[in-house]
């Protein structure tokens, strides 16, 4: 199929959200915004809250020129969550916004199979909802709301990195990398499984020259105090110090292997961003990852499902995630530290696999076509007529 192409001088198209924060949704939005660039969709950024420092050299690059003051009609594109809705709204129309006069779209973010109903209430006053992932996707359904699936960009722009020796990180080490965030219900992350599978592996490898890197985010207590027990182990690195863009891409590319034993992801960023840089991932093959990941292309490590317990995490009642097979984690690595050569076929596999379902360019086809439907079959845009139109899937 040919690349669908947009004329959409009369509607303009603005994507809304948290551009400048150095948050998850911030990158969903920035993912969007690269993937837009890479069709050169003519497009504008809205920043909503206006709250975040802009200090970080990549952000500045990507936004500024695209950036609006005042929010415009047209397509409008919420990079926001459920229950931010209601003052998402106000603040756009505090901004001399109309919410009623364009065409408003929402793409939420989520963690867990089903979409807590009391948000889905929020989504219905948006004119459709587009899904990050067939496991986002399939949870929204669960609340009975309909989406498009679009996907997530996991691509850095091309450049050079800093080196092993910027972070402390051993040149001659097989490097293993986790991140987790303290500041939000660390154990979706899972790290204490990583932490058991890197003891597993030198147990049984003794000599072999391993480091496991861990990037931690401050939560509400320092990071500091929970890598306390692990902090003076050579053989561990924890980076608690927060990195710019340029930062975190440079310590993916320091790595060999890229670990997420998570319970759920409703993407995994971290996973794809490590593939798309040509790096090995190991991670749960369980939720939005396999979008990207297989076992062919990474390391899929095997699960049990299992029931939340109470707080676990917010709307956990009636809710599942996984409990990763340590083990099996270890299974996989052990091969691959034998045999270097396979091990770089296999990260070549998934860096082309990553990059031709969630480069910039693919994702920003998709949503080109969603462009397309929208323009071609709502009353809202009646006179300005698409060039091609391409084929959405819906859910629901």
């Amino acid at each position: 199929m040919a690349d669908p192409v947009v004329v959409l001088d009369e509607v303009p198209v603005t994507i809304i959200g948290h551009p400048w924060a150095p948050i998850g949704m911030g990158e969903q939005m920035r993912s969007h915004v690269h993937a837009c660039g890479a069709v050169h969709l003519h497009h504008r950024i809205f920043d909503i809250f206006r709250y975040a420092q802009r200090s970080d050299v990549a952000h500045s690059r990507l936004l500024e020129a695209l950036e609006i003051a005042v929010p415009v009609g047209g397509i409008r594109i919420f990079h926001v969550n459920g229950d931010e809705v209601d003052t998402v709204i106000a603040a756009f129309e505090a901004r001399g916004g109309v919410f009623a006069d364009g065409y408003n779209i929402i793409v939420p973010a989520w963690e867990l199979p089903a979409y807590p109903k009391v948000w889905a209430l929020n989504l219905r006053k948006f004119d459709e909802v587009w899904a990050l992932s067939e496991f986002i996707a399939d949870s929204l359904a669960t609340a009975g709301v309909p989406s498009h699936l679009v996907g997530q960009a996991i691509e850095f722009p091309p450049g050079p990195c800093l080196p092993r020796r910027h972070f402390g990180i051993r040149e001659s080490a097989f490097v293993l990398l986790h991140f987790f965030d303290l500041s939000s219900y660390a154990s979706r992350k899972n790290p204490e499984a990583v932490l058991e599978m890197f003891a597993r592996l030198r147990a049984e490898m003794p000599f072999r020259d391993l480091q496991l890197v861990l990037k931690v985010k401050n939560g509400e207590r320092a990071a500091e105090e929970w890598a306390a027990d692990v902090a003076g182990d050579p053989q561990i690195k924890v980076i608690a110090t927060p990195l710019d863009t340029f930062g975190v891409k440079s310590l993916i590319a320091a790595c060999d292997v890229f670990v997420s034993l998570h319970r759920s992801e409703g993407f995994g960023r971290g996973l794809g961003e490590a593939m798309g840089l040509g790096r090995l991932a190991l991670g749960t093959g369980w939720s939005g990852n396999v979008d990207f990941m297989t076992a062919e292309n990474s390391l899929m490590v095997g699960h049990e499902l299992v029931k939340l317990q109470r707080d676990a995490y917010p709307h956990w009642r009636g809710q599942s995630w996984a409990e990763a097979d340590v083990g099996h984690a270890v299974a996989l690595l052990r091969p691959l530290l034998d045999d270097p050569a396979h091990a770089t076929a296999m990260a070549r596999r998934g860096q082309a696999d990553a990059l031709r379902t969630h480069g910039s360019r693919a994702v920003g086809v998709r949503v080109l076509r969603q462009l397309n439907r929208i323009v071609a079959e709502s009353p809202k845009f009646n006179g300005a007529t698409p060039v091609a139109k391409g084929g959405a899937r819906r859910k629901g």
